[in-house]
């Protein structure tokens, strides 16, 4: 699907802020699936972990988008 359209960016580059980003936030679900529905015991860590770099990553892009060029 082309890339998941160039890694929902806005310009034509893929950034890897935005690749590590999106990829934490499908584990982060991933994770959530996994310890509501099928019981499997995940650490609060872990979650917390991907929680962070989601909120990092793609924080760090949107804040770019209103940074001086």
């Amino acid at each position: 699907m082309e890339f998941l359209k160039q890694m929902l960016s806005s310009d034509a580059k893929i950034s890897s802020k935005r690749f590590i980003g999106f990829a934490s936030f499908v584990m982060l679900i991933a994770s959530w699936v996994a310890n509501t529905f099928f019981q499997y015991d995940i650490k609060d860590q872990i979650l917390e972990n991907f929680m962070y770099i989601c909120v990092v990553c793609l924080g760090v892009t949107a804040a770019e988008k209103f940074g001086k060029k």
